[in-house]
């Protein structure tokens, strides 16, 4: 969903201000205070399913890419909470478009996880934003978009998309954004934290299965021999391509 009026502006201030000592065993992550009232029918369920204060961080993958939050990735965290009570997953996520000229924001799209509303596995938020920005903009590269061919105006020649997720995007979204061409992502939960009782978001065992051979991988894949699997790939080889 498009947020902003096309004459909005603001001013880029997103410089990654690296986060010092969180290994210290004193270093306290700041926590929001909300905790959420418990539904469940049996008091033990709650008991078994503690609010989480702080991120889970493993393996020390995330150690040299640990920064201060922002109000982007603030609110890609309340779309994911509002997401809850629409009835969808818990995630979400904005994607600004920044003038490389100028160096402002000049319009974002906002969106949450519709899995389960939508009954599409793929409309994870991360998803759902890059197709809102790539269908409002008229392009499928949101890394240097030309004003020329834009549908929306900006003031500089170019201009690219960063995107904010309220958790570390699975490898669907990962990959959406690595084609979308995004040169930046911000995410503010772990895998990890995804992974815990009473959530069981993980990308643990998908991560595992595409580093399996295929016969070893728990779907059943044939590769085909038919005599016209090459003539997509031939006919795009001779065709004269717009380039972006």
């Amino acid at each position: 969903m498009l947020s902003k009026p096309e004459d909005w502006n603001e001013p880029y201030d997103l410089k990654p201000e690296k986060l010092e000592n969180t290994t210290h065993p004193e270093y306290v992550q700041p926590w929001s205070g909300y905790v959420p009232f418990c539904h469940h029918h049996n008091t033990e369920d709650c008991e078994e399913h503690p609010v989480q204060k702080a991120n889970i961080k493993r393996e020390w993958i995330y150690r040299t890419i640990e920064v201060q939050g922002n109000k982007w990735t603030e609110m890609a965290c309340d779309l994911a909470r509002e997401a809850v009570d629409l009835g969808g997953g818990p995630f979400g996520a904005v994607v600004i478009q920044v003038d490389d000229e100028t160096q402002e924001i000049i319009r974002y799209w906002k969106s949450h996880n519709r899995v389960t509303i939508d009954n599409d596995p793929t409309a994870h938020a991360e998803i759902m934003a890059i197709r809102s920005a790539c269908h409002s903009l008229g392009l499928f590269s949101l890394q240097d978009i030309p004003r020329a061919i834009s549908r929306l105006p900006q003031k500089g020649k170019s201009s690219h998309c960063e995107i904010f997720c309220s958790a570390e995007p699975c490898p669907m979204c990962f990959s959406a954004i690595f084609w979308a061409r995004i040169p930046v992502v911000w995410f503010a939960a772990t895998r990890f934290d995804a992974d815990q009782p009473g959530l069981n978001f993980s990308d643990a065992a998908l991560y595992k299965e595409l580093e399996k051979p295929y016969p070893e991988r728990q779907t059943t894949v044939y590769q085909c021999e038919v005599d016209n699997s090459l003539d997509a790939f031939n006919h795009w080889k001779r065709i004269q391509k717009i380039e972006y």
